[in-house]
C-alpha cells in the first residue's frame, strides 16, 4: 500500500471518528448535565420531562412537551446557544431578541413597552388622554395637600431619548415631542400646580462627563442614580423640609466595580450574559450606617419595604417606585427616620397606605415607558 493511500485512509478514519464524537458529545453532555441549565442563562425554569399521558389531550401535546424538554436538556446546549447568539450579534449585527435593538458604538436599546416608539414620537397621548393623566395626578396631589403632605412626581426618561445619537440610523424621530414632552408642555399651558420633575435635561447634561445609562441594560447607572436621581429629589425635599439632611458626596466614597452580564437585562435578552460586562461607579457610606431594619412584605402581591433608621429628627416618606428606585435604596435608608417604599405597578396610588403611615412627604417615581399604562381611575 502506497504512502498516499495510507494517508488518505487515516484521514478518512479521523474524519469518521470526529463525526462520531460530535454525534455522541451531546448525548454524553445530556447524561452528565453539562451545559444544560437554562435557569442561570435565561432566567426561567427548564421544561420538565412529561409523564405518560392519561388523556387524549395530554397525548396530543406529548410530542411538543417532549421536544421542549429535549431542547432544554440537550448536551452542551448553553455553549451552542451562546455561540449562535455571539455570531449573530457580533459578526452579522443581528439582534437575537425582538425586545433588543443594536445601536451604534456598542449600545443596546429596548423595544418593549413602546419605548422606541415613544422616543420617535410615534406613540403619544391623545389630547383627552393627556388631560386625564394630569387631572388624576393633580387630584392625588390635592388629596395629599389636604392632609398637609407635599408630593413630588419624578419622571425618568427612557434611555433611548437620552442617547438619541446612538440609536440605529433608521430610528429617526417622526415627531420630536414624546409623551414626557407632552406632559411638560401641557402642564405649562394649564399652569398646573402639579410638582413634576422631568430628569431628562439633567441626565442629558450629565452624560457629557459621565455614563448615565448602562450600554447593555435599560436602567441608569448607580452613579447617575446617586448624583442625578437621589441628589435631585433630596434638593426638593429640603425645599419643603428645611430640616432634612440628605447624604452629600463627601459622605460617600467611590468604588469601581464590574457589573457582570447576568445583571444586565438587555444582555440577558440577547442570551449573551457570558459576553457582556460593564464597569460602573458605586457609592459606599464612609461613616457608620444609621439603618436599623428593613422589613420586606408583599401585600396584595406588591413588593413593599419599610426602612427604619436611627435618625429621630429626620422626616418620613412614602415612596412609590419602579425598578429605577432600587439603586437609591441604600441612600434612602440613610436619609429618613422611616421610608416606606412600594411598587406603583401601573401608576397606582395607595391612599390606604398613606392614611396608615402619615408620611411627611411623598415621592412618586416612574420611568417614561410606564406612561403607556392607562392611568388608574381615582
Amino acid at each position: 500500500m502506497s504512502l498516499g493511500i495510507m494517508h488518505s485512509t487515516l484521514l478518512q478514519k479521523l474524519c469518521i471518528g470526529i463525526f462520531l464524537a460530535l454525534l455522541l458529545l451531546p448525548m454524553i453532555g445530556q447524561t452528565l448535565s453539562v451545559g444544560t441549565g437554562v435557569t442561570a442563562t435565561e432566567m426561567r425554569a427548564p421544561n420538565e420531562l412529561p409523564g405518560l399521558p392519561a388523556t387524549f389531550d395530554e397525548f396530543s401535546v406529548l410530542p411538543q412537551r417532549f421536544e421542549a424538554w429535549l431542547k432544554d436538556h440537550f448536551g452542551f446546549r448553553n455553549d451552542l446557544v451562546l455561540a449562535n447568539n455571539f455570531i449573530r450579534v457580533k459578526v452579522f449585527g443581528q439582534s437575537t431578541s425582538p425586545l433588543v435593538v443594536l445601536g451604534r458604538n456598542g449600545w443596546l436599546f429596548y423595544t418593549g413597552e413602546h419605548a422606541l416608539e415613544q422616543t420617535r414620537g410615534i406613540d403619544r397621548f391623545s389630547p383627552e388622554e393627556l388631560d386625564r393623566w394630569i387631572d388624576v395626578m393633580e387630584r392625588r396631589q390635592a388629596w395629599l395637600a389636604e392632609r398637609g403632605i407635599p408630593m413630588l412626581m419624578v419622571a425618568i426618561p427612557n434611555k433611548e431619548r437620552v442617547y438619541l445619537e446612538d440609536l440605529p440610523a433608521w430610528a429617526t424621530q417622526v415627531n420630536p415631542e414624546s409623551r414626557m414632552d407632552q406632559i411638560v408642555r401641557r402642564l405649562a399651558e394649564r399652569r398646573s400646580p402639579l410638582v413634576f420633575k422631568d430628569m431628562t435635561a439633567d441626565l442629558v447634561a450629565a452624560k457629557k462627563s459621565m455614563k448615565v445609562y448602562l450600554q447593555a441594560d435599560t436602567h441608569w447607572t448607580v452613579d447617575a442614580a446617586f448624583t442625578i436621581g437621589y441628589r435631585g429629589i433630596a434638593e426638593w425635599i429640603k425645599s419643603v423640609r428645611p430640616d432634612f439632611r440628605p447624604l452629600a458626596t463627601a459622605d460617600m466614597k467611590q468604588v469601581r466595580v464590574m457589573r457582570q452580564g447576568v445583571d444586565l437585562d438587555l444582555a440577558r435578552m440577547l442570551g449573551l450574559t457570558a459576553v457582556y460586562q460593564e464597569e460602573e461607579i458605586r457609592y459606599e457610606l464612609l461613616g457608620s450606617p444609621k439603618l436599623r431594619s428593613n422589613d420586606t412584605s408583599m401585600p396584595n402581591g406588591i413588593v413593599q419595604n419599610i426602612l427604619r433608621a436611627d435618625l429621630p429628627t429626620a422626616p418620613t416618606v412614602v415612596w412609590f417606585r419602579d425598578s429605577f428606585t432600587i439603586p437609591m435604596y441604600s441612600y434612602i435608608a440613610e436619609s429618613f427616620r422611616k421610608a416606606v417604599i412600594t411598587e406603583h405597578k401601573g401608576l397606582r396610588f395607595d391612599k390606604a397606605l398613606i392614611e396608615e403611615q402619615k408620611p411627611d412627604v411623598v415621592v412618586y417615581q416612574f420611568v417614561e415607558r410606564s406612561l403607556n399604562n392607562p392611568v388608574p381611575a381615582e
